[in-house]
């Protein structure tokens, strides 16, 4: 389902549907750039649990408004927001992992923005 904000505070952000879709490409490539983990954060601590993309590049070549904070280890940059999280996972077929079924995905994209999802899988 496609939203222009996501998270409490409208962390992220889209100014239409074709960068929404293309990151959605981008996610599912399946391609070792990125992955999607639920982090259980309250067994350490912590006020809960978050929903976060980790990227394992520099280079993100999409449109949408993202806040990035620092990775560890091979985690270049993180994305918390779990409503985003939540949203791939509902409406749109992702797992949490590296490893998606881009088929799945590509079932739940309006036609009109599947050429914004394939180039992100280009991307």
């Amino acid at each position: 389902m496609y939203k222009s904000n996501f998270g409490t505070q409208n962390q992220i952000h889209f100014n239409n549907e074709h960068e929404f879709y293309e990151l959605l490409g981008y996610l599912a490539k399946s391609d070792g750039t990125t992955s999607l983990v639920w982090e259980h954060n309250e067994n350490q601590g912590a006020w809960g649990s978050e929903g976060r993309i980790h990227l394992y590049t520099n280079s993100h070549p999409f449109a949408a408004t993202l806040p990035y904070s620092a990775g560890v280890g091979k985690i270049i940059k993180r994305v918390n927001c779990n409503e985003f999280v939540e949203n791939l996972n509902q409406n749109h077929c992702f797992v949490m992992g590296a490893s998606q079924n881009i088929d799945a995905i590509r079932a739940t994209i309006p036609s009109l923005y599947l050429p914004d999802f394939e180039r992100g899988l280009q991307l």
